[in-house]
């Protein structure tokens, strides 16, 4: 038995979109939210946790040990940070699990990045009704 060429492109390209929007969807959606200096350098100690501070549009953001955590340099290069675990002087930012030292008169922007859950369903609905329609389109499509 053969399959056409057709059939095998629809066939790649189902399973390839589909894989595609899974491993999108695994990965989660997240919201940026950028903080001052000050908020952020109340991240270094794990005094309380999980810690709230107060992003620069006014948001109360919640960080805990897992809070993803970033530094902008002006360049534009996203440096990552564990909460609780790196030290702001009056100078620089250390963060030696990361062997990360950046003055901080490089820094741009200090980030806290926290999982959007309306927008990973969403991925995750559209992940799921693309495969479906992938694979409706495929038994349609297809002759014995």
């Amino acid at each position: 038995m053969r399959i056409s060429t057709a059939r095998r492109t629809g066939r790649a390209t189902a399973l390839a979109t589909t894989v595609a929007f899974l491993m999108a969807a695994l990965s989660g959606c997240f919201n940026t939210y950028r903080v001052s200096q000050e908020e952020f350098a109340a991240l270094q100690t794990a005094e309380e946790v999980p810690r709230t501070v107060t992003s620069n549009s006014g948001d109360q953001v919640v960080v805990d040990r897992e809070t993803p955590l970033y530094v902008r340099s002006v360049g534009g290069r996203r440096y990552p940070i564990t909460p609780f675990n790196f030290k702001m002087t009056g100078s620089q930012l250390v963060a030696s699990d990361r062997d990360t030292l950046l003055a901080l008169g490089e820094i741009q922007s200090y980030e806290v990045d926290l999982l959007s859950t309306p927008k990973t369903v969403g991925l995750i609905a559209l992940g799921v009704s693309v495969a479906v329609g992938l694979i409706a389109v495929t038994v349609i499509t297809s002759s014995d």
